[in-house]
C-alpha cells in the first residue's frame, strides 16, 4: 500500500505534456493510491489532457472492490480494471507496445523461482529477471509508447549484482533515466506496513535520449529535508563498467566509487577469487598473520559491533 504522500510525490514527477489524450497504466494497483494521485493532479489542473484512460491491474478481489470505488470518483476519466495476472497477460502474445503514455507503479516484491510459470513466461519474451518488481517494470517499459513516462517505486537492489544485470541491460537499452529519488531511511517510507527495505523512486522515458539525471533524497515520506542535484549520466552508470552498475550519488562531491578506478570491474577482471566457507579465522590461528607478507592474502568478513566503542570500533 503506497502512502498518500509518496503517491502524490510520484505523480508530481511526471513532466508537463503536450498530449491531448493520456493512457495510464497502473499494474498492481491495489486500492488505487497511485492512479488516484495521478487523476487528482489531472482534475486539479496539473495536466492539460483532454481525456484520460486508466488501465489498472489487480488480482486481489477485496482490493479490486476498493479500487473500483476509488476510480469511480473520477467520472470524467475512462477506466478499466483487469483482474488477470499482469505478467501472464502481458507476455501472452510477445512484447507489444500497448500505447501507454504514462505508467505509475508500486509493483509486488517477491522472488521468482527459476522454473516457475512467471519465469518461463518472461523468458519467452526475452526478459530474464529474478523478482516480480523488476518483471513488472520491464514489461511496463515494453508496453509504453515512445516518449512515454514511467514512474515506479521499487527496491534499490536492482542497481547492483549479477542477478539483476539482464534487467539493467533491458532497461538501459529501452529507456533513459530521468530522475531517481532515494529514501535514506529503510523503515520510514512504508512504516504503516512495517516494510524494511531501501527504496528508490525511478522515472524513465521510453526511447529517450539519455542525458543528465536528477537525483533527489529525503529521509522519509514527509519529504521535509528534500534535496535534489543533477548529475551527468557518467556518474550514474560508470563508463566501461562491464556490469552496468547503477550508482545513486547523494551529494555533488566526487564519491569513493568515482575515485576508485577498480569499481565496476568484476572479481574475475581483477584476478581475484573468493572463498566463503573453508577458511574460518578461529580454526586457522596458526596461519593468521598480524601484517601483510609475501604469500599472504586478506581474510575479509563482516563484523557487527554490539555497542559503540566495543572491540575498539
Amino acid at each position: 500500500m503506497t502512502p498518500a504522500t509518496v503517491a502524490r510525490f510520484m505523480a508530481s514527477l511526471f513532466p508537463a505534456s503536450p498530449l491531448q489524450n493520456c493512457s495510464l497504466l497502473d499494474a498492481g494497483a491495489g486500492m488505487g493510491a497511485l492512479c488516484g494521485a495521478f487523476l487528482h493532479r489531472w482534475v486539479t489542473g496539473g495536466f492539460g489532457f483532454a481525456s484520460l484512460d486508466v488501465t489498472a491491474y489487480e488480482v486481489d478481489d477485496h482490493l479490486r472492490e476498493r479500487l473500483a470505488r476509488h476510480l469511480a470518483r473520477y467520472n470524467n476519466a475512462t477506466s478499466r480494471i483487469i483482474p488477470d495476472d499482469y505478467i501472464q497477460l502481458a507476455t501472452a502474445h510477445g512484447l507489444r507496445n500497448q500505447g501507454y503514455t504514462h505508467v505509475i507503479l508500486n509493483p509486488p516484491y517477491k522472488k521468482i523461482n527459476s522454473h516457475s510459470a512467471h519465469r518461463l513466461a518472461l523468458r519467452r519474451v526475452g526478459i530474464e529477471t529474478v523478482n516480480l518488481y523488476s518483471a513488472f517494470v520491464a514489461l511496463a517499459v515494453a508496453e509504453t509508447a515512445p516518449g512515454g513516462q514511467i514512474v515506479a517505486i521499487i527496491p534499490r537492489s536492482f542497481c547492483n549484482g549479477p542477478y539483476y544485470r539482464p534487467f539493467r541491460d533491458f532497461i538501459l537499452a529501452r529507456a533513459a533515466i530521468r530522475h531517481m529519488h532515494l529514501f535514506a531511511s529503510r523503515n520510514k517510507p512504508f512504516k504503516g506496513d512495517k516494510v524494511l527495505q531501501e527504496t528508490i523512486i525511478l522515472r524513465l522515458e521510453r526511447g529517450g535520449q539519455q542525458g543528465p539525471v536528477m537525483v533527489s533524497t529525503s529521509t522519509d515520506d514527509s519529504f521535509a529535508d528534500f534535496a535534489a542535484h543533477e548529475h551527468p549520466f557518467e556518474q550514474i552508470v560508470l563508463p566501461n563498467a562491464s556490469e552496468r552498475l547503477i550508482h545513486v550519488p547523494t551529494t555533488t562531491a566526487k564519491s569513493a566509487i568515482e575515485r576508485l578506478g577498480a569499481v565496476g570491474c568484476s572479481l574475475a577482471d581483477l584476478g581475484i577469487q573468493v572463498s566463503t566457507g573453508p577458511v574460518v579465522d578461529f580454526r586457522m590461528k596458526a596461519h593468521l598473520r598480524p601484517m601483510p607478507e609475501a604469500g599472504a592474502v586478506p581474510l575479509i568478513y563482516p563484523f557487527i559491533c554490539a555497542r559503540p566503542g566495543q572491540y575498539g570500533l
